[in-house]
């Protein structure tokens, strides 16, 4: 699994700056705006995070948690 990041508001890829009804704009928000399932803060823009079966992590918290995963396994 490969962390993503999603692009910054007015960058090439990115979402407007200002208000828009463009789909792919309001998907870029959603997504950054959406509560990472470990520590709860919003996922932000330019920040590497991963798409899981339960919703949105930040990588840092993502690989912590599946490090702590691995070390009560064994």
């Amino acid at each position: 699994m490969a962390a993503g990041k999603i692009a910054a508001p007015g960058t090439e890829y990115g979402p407007c700056k200002e208000p828009c009804s463009h789909t792919d704009c309001a998907s870029s928000r959603s997504m950054a705006e959406a509560e990472c399932i470990h520590c709860g803060k919003p996922i932000g823009y330019e920040t590497s995070c991963y798409s899981t079966e339960t919703g949105f992590a930040h990588a840092k918290c993502e690989e912590l948690f599946q490090d702590v995963r691995r070390r009560i396994r064994y």
